[in-house]
Protein backbone atom coordinates (compact mmCIF):
# COMPACT_ATOMS: atom_id res chain seq x y z
CA UNK A 1 0.00 0.00 0.00
CA UNK A 2 1.21 3.51 -0.77
CA UNK A 3 0.33 6.65 1.08
CA UNK A 4 1.15 10.25 0.34
CA UNK A 5 1.61 12.12 3.59
CA UNK A 6 -0.75 15.01 3.99
CA UNK A 7 -1.02 17.49 6.78
CA UNK A 8 -3.46 15.43 8.90
CA UNK A 9 -2.98 17.63 11.95
CA UNK A 10 0.71 17.08 12.51
CA UNK A 11 2.26 19.06 15.35
CA UNK A 12 4.74 21.83 15.89
CA UNK A 13 6.14 24.11 18.54
CA UNK A 14 8.34 23.94 21.59
CA UNK A 15 9.34 20.65 23.12
CA UNK A 16 9.94 19.55 26.68
CA UNK A 17 12.10 16.77 28.09
CA UNK A 18 11.88 14.98 31.41
CA UNK A 19 14.35 12.91 33.38
CA UNK A 20 16.25 9.90 32.04
CA UNK A 21 17.01 6.82 34.10
CA UNK A 22 18.12 3.22 33.76
CA UNK A 23 15.97 0.36 34.96
CA UNK A 24 15.64 -3.40 35.00
CA UNK A 25 12.54 -5.55 34.77
CA UNK A 26 11.49 -7.23 38.00
CA UNK A 27 12.64 -10.65 36.90
CA UNK A 28 16.01 -9.21 35.93
CA UNK A 29 16.20 -10.88 32.55
CA UNK A 30 15.80 -7.78 30.39
CA UNK A 31 18.32 -4.98 30.45
CA UNK A 32 16.93 -1.82 28.93
CA UNK A 33 17.13 1.93 29.06
CA UNK A 34 13.88 3.49 30.16
CA UNK A 35 12.91 7.08 29.45
CA UNK A 36 9.79 8.65 30.88
CA UNK A 37 9.16 12.20 29.83
CA UNK A 38 7.89 13.61 33.13
CA UNK A 39 5.63 12.01 35.69
CA UNK A 40 3.46 9.01 34.89
CA UNK A 41 0.41 11.24 34.59
CA UNK A 42 0.19 14.96 33.99
CA UNK A 43 -2.71 17.05 35.14
CA UNK A 44 -4.62 18.87 32.41
CA UNK A 45 -6.16 22.28 33.00
CA UNK A 46 -9.72 20.99 33.26
CA UNK A 47 -8.80 18.24 35.70
CA UNK A 48 -8.32 15.38 33.24
CA UNK A 49 -5.24 13.17 33.33
CA UNK A 50 -3.04 12.29 30.39
CA UNK A 51 -0.26 9.71 30.45
CA UNK A 52 3.06 10.56 28.90
CA UNK A 53 5.05 8.77 26.27
CA UNK A 54 7.49 6.20 27.62
CA UNK A 55 10.60 4.90 25.88
CA UNK A 56 12.34 1.57 26.33
CA UNK A 57 15.59 0.67 24.56
CA UNK A 58 16.31 -3.06 24.46
CA UNK A 59 19.79 -4.59 24.63
CA UNK A 60 19.73 -5.14 20.87
CA UNK A 61 19.17 -1.40 20.33
CA UNK A 62 15.48 -1.57 19.42
CA UNK A 63 13.56 1.47 20.69
CA UNK A 64 10.00 0.92 21.89
CA UNK A 65 7.72 3.90 22.56
CA UNK A 66 4.45 3.43 24.41
CA UNK A 67 1.49 5.75 24.90
CA UNK A 68 -1.15 3.63 26.57
CA UNK A 69 -4.76 4.16 27.61
CA UNK A 70 -6.32 1.52 29.92
CA UNK A 71 -9.87 2.73 29.20
CA UNK A 72 -9.80 1.47 25.60
CA UNK A 73 -10.50 -2.03 24.31
CA UNK A 74 -7.88 -2.31 21.59
CA UNK A 75 -4.16 -2.10 20.88
CA UNK A 76 -2.15 -0.74 17.96
CA UNK A 77 1.50 -1.68 17.30
CA UNK A 78 3.48 0.06 14.55
CA UNK A 79 6.93 -0.81 13.33
CA UNK A 80 8.41 2.24 11.61
CA UNK A 81 11.38 1.83 9.29
CA UNK A 82 12.95 5.17 8.43
CA UNK A 83 13.73 4.21 4.87
CA UNK A 84 11.62 4.95 1.81
CA UNK A 85 11.89 5.68 -1.88
CA UNK A 86 13.69 8.95 -1.07
CA UNK A 87 16.72 6.92 0.05
CA UNK A 88 16.81 4.37 -2.78
CA UNK A 89 19.90 4.01 -4.93
CA UNK A 90 20.16 3.66 -8.68
CA UNK A 91 19.34 0.13 -9.75
CA UNK A 92 16.88 -0.47 -6.91
CA UNK A 93 14.09 2.03 -7.51
CA UNK A 94 10.82 0.70 -6.12
CA UNK A 95 12.52 -1.75 -3.75
CA UNK A 96 11.04 -0.25 -0.57
CA UNK A 97 7.50 -0.78 -1.81
CA UNK A 98 8.41 -4.25 -3.15
CA UNK A 99 9.95 -5.15 0.21
CA UNK A 100 6.82 -4.00 2.06
CA UNK A 101 4.72 -6.37 -0.07
CA UNK A 102 7.11 -9.31 0.25
CA UNK A 103 7.54 -8.88 4.02
CA UNK A 104 3.91 -9.88 4.57
CA UNK A 105 4.22 -12.85 2.23
CA UNK A 106 7.45 -13.82 3.99
CA UNK A 107 5.75 -13.90 7.40
CA UNK A 108 2.97 -16.09 6.04
CA UNK A 109 5.58 -18.61 4.85
CA UNK A 110 7.42 -18.55 8.18
CA UNK A 111 4.09 -19.20 9.94
CA UNK A 112 3.42 -22.22 7.74
CA UNK A 113 0.77 -20.46 5.69
CA UNK A 114 -1.37 -19.80 8.77
CA UNK A 115 -1.02 -15.99 8.97
CA UNK A 116 -4.26 -15.05 7.22
CA UNK A 117 -6.25 -17.74 9.04
CA UNK A 118 -5.00 -16.40 12.39
CA UNK A 119 -5.85 -12.83 11.44
CA UNK A 120 -9.39 -13.83 10.47
CA UNK A 121 -9.89 -16.06 13.49
CA UNK A 122 -8.83 -13.41 16.00
CA UNK A 123 -10.16 -10.36 14.15
CA UNK A 124 -6.69 -8.81 13.92
CA UNK A 125 -5.65 -6.35 11.20
CA UNK A 126 -2.15 -6.48 9.72
CA UNK A 127 -1.08 -4.09 6.98
CA UNK A 128 1.64 -1.72 5.83
CA UNK A 129 2.13 1.60 4.06
CA UNK A 130 5.08 2.91 2.07
CA UNK A 131 5.95 6.60 2.12
CA UNK A 132 8.79 8.44 0.44
CA UNK A 133 10.78 8.58 3.70
CA UNK A 134 9.52 5.59 5.70
CA UNK A 135 7.52 2.39 5.90
CA UNK A 136 4.90 1.70 8.55
CA UNK A 137 3.97 -1.90 9.33
CA UNK A 138 1.12 -2.17 11.80
CA UNK A 139 -1.02 -4.73 13.58
CA UNK A 140 -4.08 -3.96 15.68
CA UNK A 141 -6.99 -5.70 17.35
CA UNK A 142 -8.73 -6.39 20.63
CA UNK A 143 -6.59 -6.37 23.76
CA UNK A 144 -6.90 -10.16 24.07
CA UNK A 145 -4.88 -10.52 20.85
CA UNK A 146 -1.94 -8.34 21.86
CA UNK A 147 0.59 -11.19 21.97
CA UNK A 148 -0.63 -12.44 18.60
CA UNK A 149 0.24 -9.00 17.28
CA UNK A 150 3.64 -9.13 18.96
CA UNK A 151 4.35 -12.48 17.33
CA UNK A 152 3.60 -11.09 13.89
CA UNK A 153 5.74 -8.00 14.45
CA UNK A 154 8.61 -10.19 15.63
CA UNK A 155 8.67 -12.03 12.31
CA UNK A 156 9.14 -8.73 10.43
CA UNK A 157 12.75 -8.93 11.64
CA UNK A 158 13.24 -12.38 10.06
CA UNK A 159 15.39 -12.90 6.96
CA UNK A 160 13.67 -13.29 3.60
CA UNK A 161 13.01 -17.02 3.15
CA UNK A 162 10.92 -16.70 0.01
CA UNK A 163 12.23 -18.24 -3.19
CA UNK A 164 12.43 -16.44 -6.51
CA UNK A 165 9.36 -18.31 -7.65
CA UNK A 166 7.44 -17.31 -4.53
CA UNK A 167 7.97 -13.57 -5.02
CA UNK A 168 6.74 -13.67 -8.62
CA UNK A 169 3.04 -13.26 -7.73
CA UNK A 170 3.97 -10.15 -5.70
CA UNK A 171 5.99 -8.80 -8.60
CA UNK A 172 2.98 -9.27 -10.88
CA UNK A 173 0.67 -7.59 -8.36
CA UNK A 174 2.93 -4.53 -8.14
CA UNK A 175 3.25 -4.28 -11.91
CA UNK A 176 -0.53 -4.44 -12.11
CA UNK A 177 -0.70 -1.69 -9.50
CA UNK A 178 1.63 0.44 -11.61
CA UNK A 179 -0.32 -0.30 -14.78
CA UNK A 180 -3.72 0.44 -13.25
CA UNK A 181 -2.70 3.67 -11.52
CA UNK A 182 -3.18 7.07 -13.15
CA UNK A 183 0.34 8.23 -12.27
CA UNK A 184 1.39 8.56 -15.91
CA UNK A 185 -1.36 11.07 -16.71
CA UNK A 186 -2.02 12.68 -13.31
CA UNK A 187 -1.35 16.39 -12.87
CA UNK A 188 0.17 15.59 -9.46
CA UNK A 189 2.81 13.38 -11.08
CA UNK A 190 3.54 16.00 -13.74
CA UNK A 191 3.91 18.66 -11.03
CA UNK A 192 5.98 16.46 -8.74
CA UNK A 193 8.51 15.74 -11.46
CA UNK A 194 9.01 19.47 -12.00
CA UNK A 195 9.06 20.46 -8.32
CA UNK A 196 11.57 17.75 -7.39
CA UNK A 197 13.45 17.63 -10.69
CA UNK A 198 16.79 15.86 -10.47
CA UNK A 199 16.11 14.31 -7.04
CA UNK A 200 14.84 10.99 -5.74
CA UNK A 201 11.52 12.62 -4.80
CA UNK A 202 10.64 13.05 -8.48
CA UNK A 203 10.20 9.29 -8.85
CA UNK A 204 7.17 7.17 -8.13
CA UNK A 205 7.26 5.19 -4.88
CA UNK A 206 6.37 2.03 -6.80
CA UNK A 207 9.14 2.42 -9.35
CA UNK A 208 8.49 1.37 -12.94
CA UNK A 209 7.74 -2.11 -14.26
CA UNK A 210 11.34 -2.29 -15.48
CA UNK A 211 12.61 -1.34 -12.01
CA UNK A 212 10.48 -4.04 -10.38
CA UNK A 213 11.69 -6.67 -12.89
CA UNK A 214 15.26 -6.05 -11.69
CA UNK A 215 14.55 -6.87 -8.03
CA UNK A 216 15.09 -10.40 -6.77
CA UNK A 217 15.30 -12.23 -3.46
CA UNK A 218 18.98 -11.43 -2.97
CA UNK A 219 18.39 -7.70 -3.44
CA UNK A 220 15.43 -7.77 -1.08
CA UNK A 221 17.46 -9.45 1.68
CA UNK A 222 20.40 -7.08 1.18
CA UNK A 223 17.98 -4.17 1.40
CA UNK A 224 16.39 -5.55 4.59
CA UNK A 225 19.80 -5.78 6.27
CA UNK A 226 20.66 -2.27 5.17
CA UNK A 227 17.51 -0.62 6.57
CA UNK A 228 16.70 -2.74 9.65
CA UNK A 229 19.26 -0.91 11.75
CA UNK A 230 19.28 0.33 15.33
CA UNK A 231 19.22 3.88 14.02
CA UNK A 232 16.26 3.51 11.66
CA UNK A 233 13.75 1.14 13.26
CA UNK A 234 11.40 1.76 16.18
CA UNK A 235 8.12 0.49 17.60
CA UNK A 236 5.21 2.67 18.70
CA UNK A 237 2.43 1.16 20.83
CA UNK A 238 -0.91 2.69 21.75
CA UNK A 239 -4.14 1.45 23.31
CA UNK A 240 -5.01 -0.70 26.29
CA UNK A 241 -1.63 -2.30 26.91
CA UNK A 242 -0.50 -3.10 30.45
CA UNK A 243 3.01 -3.00 31.91
CA UNK A 244 2.90 -6.80 31.97
CA UNK A 245 2.11 -6.80 28.24
CA UNK A 246 5.10 -4.53 27.60
CA UNK A 247 7.34 -6.87 29.60
CA UNK A 248 6.17 -9.79 27.46
CA UNK A 249 6.83 -7.80 24.31
CA UNK A 250 10.34 -6.86 25.37
CA UNK A 251 11.13 -10.49 26.20
CA UNK A 252 9.95 -11.54 22.74
CA UNK A 253 11.80 -8.83 20.85
CA UNK A 254 15.11 -8.66 22.69
CA UNK A 255 16.42 -11.50 20.53
CA UNK A 256 15.65 -9.96 17.12
CA UNK A 257 18.66 -8.89 15.12
CA UNK A 258 19.27 -5.28 14.17
CA UNK A 259 22.19 -4.10 12.06
CA UNK A 260 24.50 -1.09 12.17
CA UNK A 261 24.03 1.69 9.68
CA UNK A 262 23.76 5.41 9.07
CA UNK A 263 20.65 7.11 10.38
CA UNK A 264 18.11 8.43 7.90
CA UNK A 265 17.20 11.84 9.26
CA UNK A 266 14.24 12.80 7.02
CA UNK A 267 16.25 15.46 5.20
CA UNK A 268 14.88 15.71 1.68
CA UNK A 269 17.08 16.41 -1.36
CA UNK A 270 16.60 19.87 -2.91
CA UNK A 271 16.08 20.55 -6.58
CA UNK A 272 18.20 23.30 -8.14
CA UNK A 273 15.22 25.66 -8.39
CA UNK A 274 13.91 25.17 -4.85
CA UNK A 275 13.02 28.60 -3.37
CA UNK A 276 14.06 30.37 -6.59
CA UNK A 277 11.41 29.27 -9.06
CA UNK A 278 11.31 31.09 -12.41
CA UNK A 279 7.92 32.46 -13.43
CA UNK A 280 6.72 29.82 -15.86
CA UNK A 281 3.50 28.09 -16.88
CA UNK A 282 3.91 24.30 -17.05
CA UNK A 283 1.16 22.82 -19.25
CA UNK A 284 0.19 19.21 -19.85
CA UNK A 285 -2.06 18.96 -22.87
CA UNK A 286 -5.61 17.79 -22.11
CA UNK A 287 -9.21 18.32 -23.22
CA UNK A 288 -10.16 19.77 -19.82
CA UNK A 289 -8.69 22.52 -17.64
CA UNK A 290 -7.16 21.88 -14.22
CA UNK A 291 -4.89 24.13 -12.15
CA UNK A 292 -2.30 23.24 -9.52
CA UNK A 293 -0.53 25.78 -7.32
CA UNK A 294 2.53 24.33 -5.56
CA UNK A 295 4.59 26.35 -3.05
CA UNK A 296 7.98 25.41 -1.55
CA UNK A 297 8.19 25.61 2.25
CA UNK A 298 11.39 26.23 4.17
CA UNK A 299 10.74 24.20 7.32
CA UNK A 300 13.50 26.10 9.12
CA UNK A 301 11.36 29.24 8.82
CA UNK A 302 7.80 27.87 8.98
CA UNK A 303 6.51 25.77 11.86
CA UNK A 304 4.56 22.58 11.21
CA UNK A 305 1.64 23.88 13.26
CA UNK A 306 1.47 27.18 11.40
CA UNK A 307 1.35 25.42 8.03
CA UNK A 308 -1.39 23.11 9.32
CA UNK A 309 -3.54 26.02 10.44
CA UNK A 310 -2.94 27.97 7.22
CA UNK A 311 -4.10 25.00 5.18
CA UNK A 312 -7.20 24.56 7.32
CA UNK A 313 -8.13 28.26 7.19
CA UNK A 314 -7.77 28.35 3.42
CA UNK A 315 -9.03 24.91 2.38
CA UNK A 316 -10.37 22.39 4.86
CA UNK A 317 -12.65 24.32 7.23
CA UNK A 318 -16.39 24.66 6.65
CA UNK A 319 -15.73 28.38 6.27
CA UNK A 320 -12.47 27.94 4.35
CA UNK A 321 -11.68 30.90 2.14
CA UNK A 322 -11.02 29.11 -1.14
CA UNK A 323 -14.01 26.78 -1.01
CA UNK A 324 -16.36 29.54 0.13
CA UNK A 325 -15.30 31.90 -2.66
CA UNK A 326 -14.64 29.63 -5.62
CA UNK A 327 -17.25 26.96 -5.00
CA UNK A 328 -20.10 28.15 -2.82
CA UNK A 329 -20.26 31.80 -3.89
CA UNK A 330 -19.18 31.67 -7.54
CA UNK A 331 -19.61 28.03 -8.54
CA UNK A 332 -16.35 28.09 -10.51
CA UNK A 333 -15.46 24.64 -9.22
CA UNK A 334 -17.11 21.95 -7.15
CA UNK A 335 -14.18 20.89 -5.00
CA UNK A 336 -10.60 21.87 -4.23
CA UNK A 337 -8.09 19.23 -3.16
CA UNK A 338 -4.68 19.79 -1.66
CA UNK A 339 -2.25 18.97 1.09
CA UNK A 340 0.86 19.99 2.99
CA UNK A 341 3.65 17.45 2.59
CA UNK A 342 6.69 17.86 4.81
CA UNK A 343 10.17 16.70 5.62
CA UNK A 344 12.38 18.12 8.34
CA UNK A 345 14.04 20.64 6.02
CA UNK A 346 11.49 21.39 3.30
CA UNK A 347 7.83 20.98 2.48
CA UNK A 348 5.27 21.50 -0.25
CA UNK A 349 1.95 23.31 0.07
CA UNK A 350 -0.31 22.63 -2.90
CA UNK A 351 -3.90 22.75 -4.09
CA UNK A 352 -5.67 21.63 -7.27
CA UNK A 353 -9.06 22.21 -8.86
CA UNK A 354 -10.77 21.92 -12.23
CA UNK A 355 -12.46 24.83 -14.03
CA UNK A 356 -14.17 25.54 -17.32
CA UNK A 357 -11.74 26.80 -19.95
CA UNK A 358 -13.38 30.23 -20.20
CA UNK A 359 -13.02 30.77 -16.43
CA UNK A 360 -9.31 29.91 -16.29
CA UNK A 361 -8.03 33.48 -15.88
CA UNK A 362 -10.79 34.48 -13.47
CA UNK A 363 -9.99 31.46 -11.29
CA UNK A 364 -6.24 32.16 -11.32
CA UNK A 365 -6.85 35.81 -10.41
CA UNK A 366 -9.16 34.86 -7.55
CA UNK A 367 -6.53 32.49 -6.14
CA UNK A 368 -3.85 35.17 -6.25
CA UNK A 369 -6.17 37.73 -4.63
CA UNK A 370 -7.11 35.36 -1.78
CA UNK A 371 -3.45 34.57 -1.07
CA UNK A 372 -2.41 38.24 -1.25
CA UNK A 373 -5.15 39.23 1.17
CA UNK A 374 -4.20 36.41 3.51
CA UNK A 375 -0.62 37.70 3.63
CA UNK A 376 -1.70 41.23 4.56
CA UNK A 377 -4.73 40.71 6.80
CA UNK A 378 -4.46 39.50 10.39
CA UNK A 379 -6.82 36.63 11.28
CA UNK A 380 -8.93 36.99 14.37
CA UNK A 381 -8.04 34.48 17.07
CA UNK A 382 -11.43 32.80 16.60
CA UNK A 383 -10.68 32.30 12.88
CA UNK A 384 -7.40 30.43 13.37
CA UNK A 385 -8.94 26.93 13.11
CA UNK A 386 -7.32 25.70 16.34
CA UNK A 387 -10.35 23.77 17.60
CA UNK A 388 -9.36 20.52 15.88
CA UNK A 389 -5.94 20.62 17.52
CA UNK A 390 -6.73 22.30 20.86
CA UNK A 391 -10.39 22.04 21.93
CA UNK A 392 -10.73 18.61 20.32
CA UNK A 393 -7.09 17.66 20.76
CA UNK A 394 -7.78 14.97 23.36
CA UNK A 395 -10.07 13.13 20.94
CA UNK A 396 -6.85 11.65 19.53
CA UNK A 397 -6.45 9.83 22.83
CA UNK A 398 -9.59 7.82 22.03
CA UNK A 399 -8.33 6.60 18.64
CA UNK A 400 -5.44 4.13 18.88
CA UNK A 401 -4.72 4.33 15.15
CA UNK A 402 -4.57 8.12 14.76
CA UNK A 403 -2.76 8.62 18.07
CA UNK A 404 -0.18 6.03 17.10
CA UNK A 405 0.69 7.57 13.74
CA UNK A 406 0.44 11.19 14.87
CA UNK A 407 2.70 10.87 17.92
CA UNK A 408 5.17 8.56 16.17
CA UNK A 409 5.40 10.76 13.09
CA UNK A 410 5.53 14.08 14.95
CA UNK A 411 7.99 13.03 17.60
CA UNK A 412 10.23 10.47 15.93
CA UNK A 413 10.12 11.19 12.19
CA UNK A 414 9.77 14.99 12.22
CA UNK A 415 11.71 15.02 15.53
CA UNK A 416 9.33 17.42 17.28
CA UNK A 417 9.66 15.25 20.40
CA UNK A 418 6.34 15.89 22.11
CA UNK A 419 6.45 14.27 25.55
CA UNK A 420 2.65 14.04 25.63
CA UNK A 421 -0.51 14.80 23.73
CA UNK A 422 -0.96 17.76 26.06
CA UNK A 423 2.32 19.31 24.88
CA UNK A 424 1.17 18.94 21.28
CA UNK A 425 -2.08 20.69 22.13
CA UNK A 426 -0.15 23.49 23.86
CA UNK A 427 2.03 23.94 20.77
CA UNK A 428 -1.02 24.72 18.64
CA UNK A 429 -2.62 26.80 21.38
CA UNK A 430 0.47 29.04 21.46
CA UNK A 431 0.36 29.86 17.74
CA UNK A 432 -0.75 33.48 17.30
CA UNK A 433 -2.44 35.23 14.34
CA UNK A 434 0.84 37.12 13.86
CA UNK A 435 2.74 33.84 13.55
CA UNK A 436 0.23 32.60 10.97
CA UNK A 437 0.55 35.75 8.87
CA UNK A 438 4.33 35.62 9.07
CA UNK A 439 4.32 31.99 7.89
CA UNK A 440 1.92 32.84 5.06
CA UNK A 441 4.23 35.62 3.87
CA UNK A 442 7.12 33.16 3.86
CA UNK A 443 5.22 30.45 1.95
CA UNK A 444 3.19 32.34 -0.63
CA UNK A 445 6.04 34.02 -2.49
CA UNK A 446 6.50 34.07 -6.27
CA UNK A 447 9.94 32.51 -5.81
CA UNK A 448 8.28 29.46 -4.18
CA UNK A 449 5.56 28.92 -6.78
CA UNK A 450 5.43 26.15 -9.36
CA UNK A 451 2.27 26.57 -11.43
CA UNK A 452 1.15 23.54 -13.41
CA UNK A 453 -2.01 22.91 -15.33
CA UNK A 454 -3.82 20.69 -17.78
CA UNK A 455 -5.55 22.22 -20.75
CA UNK A 456 -5.48 22.98 -24.46
CA UNK A 457 -1.97 24.35 -25.01
CA UNK A 458 -2.95 26.14 -28.22
CA UNK A 459 -5.69 28.15 -26.50
CA UNK A 460 -3.94 29.11 -23.27
CA UNK A 461 -2.56 32.64 -23.06
CA UNK A 462 0.58 32.00 -21.02
CA UNK A 463 1.60 35.65 -20.90
CA UNK A 464 -1.77 36.62 -19.44
CA UNK A 465 -1.44 33.88 -16.80
CA UNK A 466 2.09 34.94 -15.88
CA UNK A 467 0.95 38.54 -15.46
CA UNK A 468 -1.76 37.38 -13.05
CA UNK A 469 0.63 35.17 -11.07
CA UNK A 470 3.26 37.92 -10.91
CA UNK A 471 0.87 39.92 -8.69
CA UNK A 472 1.37 37.34 -5.91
Amino acid sequence: MIYSKKHYGRGAGKTAFGAFSNCRSKNGDIQCTHTERGAQAASVGDGRQTDLEREITLENGLKVYTYTNPTLHSFFISLFVKSGSMYENSGEFGITHFFEHCAVRNINKIMGGELYKILDREGVEFNASTFSEMVQFYVCGGTHSFMTGVGIVKELFSPIVLTGEEIEPERKRIKAEIRESDDKTALSTFSNQIVHSGTSLSRSITGTATDVNGIGVKKLEEYRRRVFTKENVFLYITGNVSDEDIQKLTRELQSVKLYEGAEHSDIAPLSEEMFCRPMKIHIKNADYTMLRFNFDIDMQKVGVGESDLIYDILFSGYNSRFFTKLSEQLGICYDISGAVERYRNIGQFYFTFEVRERELYTAAELCVNILRAFKTELCKECECMKAGYVDNGYMLYDDVRDLNFTMAYDSHIMELRYPSLESRIDAYKNITPEMIRCAACEIFRKENLTFCMKGNKKKIDQQRLMKILSEL
